[in-house]
């Protein structure tokens, strides 16, 4: 057992992940980690914190591998926690990153959940067991995020279809600008998943089909890194991938409803607006037509002589604006 390397690293100084390579090549036959394997665990590409790419690669005595899993939704970022690791026979190194503002308390919750000690009844499994659970970490992650995205989703959704639908009347009273906000941040966070989501899940289906290899047998057939039952592990993990998935693509549909009720609502309230003024240009004008006639300056003048002439104009005037306010009113133009 002693045999056994497990070596976890979060954000670790250069000097530390130097060490526990070294350590980890002691156990490579005397051979040295590949130039891609230490940048990967160094984590030199700071692009990954938001454009993650989950991968398994065999390297001959060992695998080198990386899983993305997402830091919060709340934050309004598209960012991600990434888990670096090598692993072979007998030992394993996990190195875990995260954006340099990402919440401490979830960077601390992932290190503790990462966290793998040895097995008591099959310590030769620990390496592998060691991938197995940051796997199932970023799955149930992956879960998770999208259950609460579903739920913001639906929430925005059936908000506007209330106030759409149930209140028409006060439609100029919903805050549109806040609500494209809202389905912004949601919309960005749901496509910037696909990617991560989609090579998680040809991650765990190139375990399960067997074409990950460590090294090779006394009689040159290669064997893979991982135990049968790791293996039945990552198929389990496979199938809850593509429901993942399946589930992101559902919501990237959903939100585009959002998007299209937000659109649907400003046309309604241009329609309003567009009518409200016809409607009011079309008050003011019969009055304004009937003024300018009789106002024309003409030698003679109908009902000039006519005591009541104003008051009949005037009460004229008054009875065509009520009857035309009447109309577009149940039009429901003003």
């Amino acid at each position: 057992m002693s045999d056994i390397k497990i070596i976890q690293l979060t954000h670790p100084t250069a000097e530390q992940l130097a060490a526990a390579i070294a350590e980890f090549e002691g156990t490579c036959g005397g051979r040295r980690l590949h130039p891609a394997a230490v940048r990967g665990l160094s984590h030199i590409d700071e692009r990954l914190a938001a454009e993650p790419f989950p991968k398994v690669e065999s390297h001959g005595s060992y695998v080198f591998g990386a899983l993305a899993t997402p830091t919060d939704i709340s934050d309004a970022k598209s960012e991600y926690f990434n888990i670096h690791f090598v692993v072979n026979d007998i030992a394993a190194i996990t190195v875990l990153w995260g954006p340099p503002d990402a919440p401490k308390d979830r960077l601390e919750d992932i290190r503790r959940r990462i966290a793998r000690e040895f097995s008591d009844n099959f310590p030769e499994n620990a390496p592998g067991d060691v991938v197995v659970q940051i796997a199932e970490v970023v799955i149930e992650d992956l879960e998770n995020v999208l259950w609460e995205m579903r739920k913001k989703v639906t929430d925005e959704l059936q908000e506007l279809e209330t106030e759409l639908f149930e209140d028409s009347t006060n439609i100029n009273s919903i805050n549109t600008t806040e609500k494209h906000r809202s389905a912004s941040l949601l919309k960005s966070e749901i496509l910037s998943m696909k990617t991560t989501v989609e090579e998680t899940k040809n991650t765990f289906s190139s375990i399960v089909r067997g074409e990950v290899k460590l090294g090779t047998t006394a009689d040159g057939r290669a064997y893979p890194p991982f135990t049968e039952s790791q293996q039945v592990w990552f198929n389990d993990l496979l199938m809850r991938a593509r429901s993942i998935k399946a589930q992101r693509a559902d919501l990237e549909a959903e939100i585009r409803l959002v998007y299209d009720r937000l659109e649907s609502l400003e046309t309604q309230r241009q329609t309003i607006a567009q009518m409200r003024i016809g409607a009011v240009a079309s008050i003011l004008l019969l009055p304004a037509l009937i003024v300018g006639f009789f106002g024309q300056n003409f030698n003679k003048t109908p009902w000039e002589d006519f005591d009541y002439a104003w008051q009949v104009n005037a009460s004229a005037l008054a009875v065509i604006a009520v009857v035309q306010f009447v109309y577009f009113k149940r039009k429901k133009w003003l």
